[in-house]
């Protein structure tokens, strides 16, 4: 055990530094800013998260991922004992067992998961992946934000998402039950594939494995908007880079089944602008220019919304963009 939790240290530790040393753009700064704190976030959690990325990072629920997950927390004070000098203002959670630290150790996660509701991305993600595998949760989908709604350049783009996936992948050992890191992992696979050609996206086998992952997430929760959402957009990128036939054979994905998936995702969440944007874009992808017309009232939607988070504020942002590029 030991062994391997060292060998894992040294592997994320080298997988992080080259994408931690660029320097990522900033937030825009003619969209709405934000100012959650570690000590405020509490009382915007569910309105921030709509209840489904877990519960706000306390002792309490510190001990009970402890208790059910043994081996990451182990995992993750051996982490931090490796990066105390490196990092020398989260030194204070090396010292001893990390059980005795819950409290400070908490509040440095709601800290980042504030960093990435403020759209501070880079700065959540390095905080993230300095905690260890709780702080992955901000950390790694502040970069999977970033990656999808600020980074312009496909190349860079494809570097952060790979990086998500591998190391959400090799985290998942410790807690292979985790809803965040299985989403986290099927998150990145789907942004790729949205930026490859059915051949490249047949060649990484990444298909099967998005939707086995989703389909198993709202097995035990039916309500996860989230995987809903992303699974409906997955279907719809089948049936456009495949076609209806080979879509519905093959994956059993049917444009029926994605209307539904989308209607589901607005009754949970009525509220929440990725899911007009995801919708509109799915009409369009199975659809091309037949998929205007359904599409263009969801964007109009998400114009008259406000957002309550960085990533809401991107999103009306693609929104908009989108509704200029189909009038």
């Amino acid at each position: 055990m030991l062994i391997r939790t060292l060998l894992l240290i040294v592997t994320l530790l080298c997988s992080a530094t080259p994408l931690s040393a660029q320097n990522w753009s900033d937030y825009p700064d003619t969209l709405a800013p934000f100012s959650y704190s570690e000590q405020n976030l509490a009382e915007h959690w569910q309105t921030l998260t709509y209840g489904l990325r877990g519960p706000l990072p306390t002792a309490d629920s510190l001990r009970e991922d402890a208790e059910r997950w043994p081996e990451m927390y182990g995992y993750t004070q051996a982490h931090l004992q490796s990066i105390a000098n490196t990092h020398p203002e989260l030194a204070h959670l090396s010292e001893g067992n990390l059980d005795e630290h819950f409290d400070a150790y908490a509040a440095e996660l709601r800290n980042a998961w504030s960093l990435l509701f403020n759209g501070r991305f880079q700065e959540a993600r390095d905080l993230g992946l300095a905690l260890g595998p709780a702080g992955y949760f901000p950390g790694l989908y502040a970069q999977a934000l970033y990656a999808t709604l600020i980074e312009t350049d496909p190349d860079k783009r494809h570097s952060l998402l790979e990086e998500v996936i591998h190391l959400t992948r090799d985290i998942m050992p410790m807690a292979p039950d985790h809803p965040m890191i299985r989403f986290g992992n099927a998150y990145g696979k789907a942004r790729i594939l949205e930026d490859v050609s059915a051949t490249e996206a047949l060649g990484t086998g990444y298909t099967s494995e998005i939707q086995d992952t989703l389909e198993t997430l709202l097995d035990e929760d039916a309500n996860n908007v989230y995987a809903i959402t992303l699974l409906a957009g997955v279907q719809a990128g089948i049936i456009e880079k495949a076609g209806g036939f080979v879509a519905r054979l093959t994956y059993g994905a049917k444009q029926s089944s994605v209307v539904e998936l989308f209607e589901q995702a607005r009754k949970i969440s009525p509220k929440y602008p990725g899911v007009y944007y995801e919708y509109a874009r799915a009409h369009v992808k199975m659809n091309g220019d037949d998929g205007k017309k359904a599409a263009l009232p969801l964007l109009e939607k998400v114009d008259s919304m406000q957002p309550v988070s960085a990533e809401e504020a991107l999103l009306i942002r693609a929104a908009t963009r989108l509704r200029g590029i189909l009038l």
